[in-house]
């Protein structure tokens, strides 16, 4: 072996004990090199599934006779669905657009001599409303082979007549977007000033605490504002999305949304002390809070666990917002809960925030 092969492995030798030693030296990132992996991959192997599973399906038997009592049994006995009874159509429309169940199967009065029933899917969600609509069609066609003639379905998608996915995920990608901007802008423009050297500058002027966390946010919460009407006008222009709902509800909503990300920016800006370990932390702490929101896989479908989880996520309540401001055309008063919760996430994200800072 030459001379300056050997010097030139021994050179690699000292930078990669370098490497590992700086790596490994500091507890902050032993913890991020395995303890967030770990959970990813839990996260991701639970919760990202295309699969619809128990969906609630609103059930309208007008008919109340045995065929439709059998064809019940049927979609019962799939294990996909859990039904709930209605009254009538009104009612069950106004479950569906409250999103408390997925799709209406409606036995109509003259079931049993029009053998004509009516399937109405939720599609707001293309992917998981093909499924639903998919898993009926099996489950009453299996069921009425042996009574002839066959069922005629006549189906109906709701919000999303087409089915289009597109409709579905750029009011999600919204969401994603200033959740991404704006925590990682918190964090960084905080945790900059720590690495400069000039945060204890600033602490022991005459500036307040409450004052200095403003001065951070205020000009983050412009950004995201402003990402929020950029994106909403592509939708509506480019994209050709509606945008059924009210101005104000998407204001407030996302103001409150905006309160949450901050905090949880600002939360991340007191556990770090460089740039590098928030920038970590943030992707950290960002993936969970995607793949739990129901932005790509639905809520219903994960384990009961994980389902718990999602309660802490302020991203799922912002695209329950948006997704019905979008395509359902609700108001300002249609969403108290998910308000209700943003709110309660943002307040205890920046009191703990506030806590912490020194």
């Amino acid at each position: 072996m030459s001379g300056s092969l050997v010097v030139g492995l021994r050179r690699l030798g000292a930078l990669l004990r370098k490497e590992f030693l700086l790596l490994l030296r500091d507890p902050r990132m032993r913890f991020f090199v395995v303890v967030p992996p770990l959970i990813q991959l839990i996260i991701f192997g639970y919760a990202a599934t295309f699969d619809v599973r128990h969906a609630d399906i609103g059930l309208v038997d007008q008919a109340a006779s045995r065929e439709s009592r059998s064809l019940v049994a049927a979609i019962h006995g799939t294990g996909h669905c859990r039904l709930q009874r209605h009254a009538d159509m009104a009612a069950a429309e106004a479950a569906l657009a409250r999103g408390r169940i997925r799709a209406i199967v409606r036995f109509a009065p003259d079931f049993d001599r029009t053998r004509r029933l009516q399937i109405v899917v939720d599609g707001t969600d293309s992917n998981s409303a093909q499924v639903i609509l998919g898993q009926l069609n099996r489950a009453l066609q299996q069921a009425a082979a042996t009574q002839p003639p066959r069922i005629e379905l006549v189906e109906r998608n709701w919000f999303n007549p087409n089915l289009e996915d597109r409709w579905y995920f750029i009011p999600g990608i919204m969401a994603n977007v200033v959740l991404i901007a704006t925590l990682i802008l918190t964090a960084m423009s905080v945790v900059r000033e720590r690495e400069l050297g000039t945060l204890e500058r600033l602490m022991v002027t005459p500036l307040g605490r409450l004052e200095f966390v403003i001065g951070k946010l205020l000009p983050v919460a412009l950004i995201g504002l402003f990402d929020v009407l950029l994106i909403m006008v592509i939708a509506t222009l480019w994209f050709e999305i509606p945008f059924r709902g009210s101005f104000p509800a998407l204001l407030v909503g996302s103001l409150l949304y905006l309160l949450s990300s901050l905090g949880i920016g600002l939360l991340i800006s007191t556990y770090t002390r460089t740039q590098q370990q928030a920038m970590l932390l943030a992707f950290f702490v960002i993936m969970p809070l995607v793949i739990l929101s129901g932005f790509a896989f639905p809520i219903a479908n994960m384990p009961r666990a994980v389902q718990w989880l999602t309660w802490l996520d302020p991203l799922r309540y912002y695209l329950v917002v948006v997704r019905d401001l979008f395509l359902k055309g609700s108001g300002l008063f249609d969403h108290g809960f998910e308000y209700a919760m943003m709110t309660l996430l943002g307040l205890a994200s920046m009191g703990l925030s506030m806590l912490r800072m020194r």
